[in-house]
């Protein structure tokens, strides 16, 4: 019970720094929870692009930009402010990470 009193106290004390830091707080897990969506549709991307047997290199990362961008949970939400290349980017340190999981046959 101390505990919380002392908390109380301190947050009484220093208001608008306190309240800065909740809110700053807010903002980081909002980003992190964001780009943790941005990842698994990154990772569902890059499966799809290598089920398409005829594409190669650089035209797998560009299937799976644009089939990703087409989607609609992208387009409804926050992510569609994302830009491309910041997309393209995650779609392809998702692939290099889960390289063996995606190319397993």
């Amino acid at each position: 019970m101390n505990f919380i009193k002392n908390i109380i106290s301190f947050y009484t004390q220093n208001t608008l720094l306190n309240t800065v830091i909740l809110i700053a707080a807010a903002i980081l897990c909002w980003v992190l929870w964001t780009y943790r969506k941005l990842k698994v549709m990154a990772l569902a991307a890059s499966i799809k692009a290598e089920l398409k047997t005829y594409l190669k290199g650089e035209q797998k990362l560009n299937f799976a930009l644009e089939w990703l961008m087409k989607q609609e949970f992208f387009k409804n939400t926050i992510l569609k402010f994302i830009p491309a290349k910041i997309v393209k980017w995650v779609i392809n340190t998702v692939f290099n990470t889960n390289r063996e999981t995606i190319e397993a046959k």
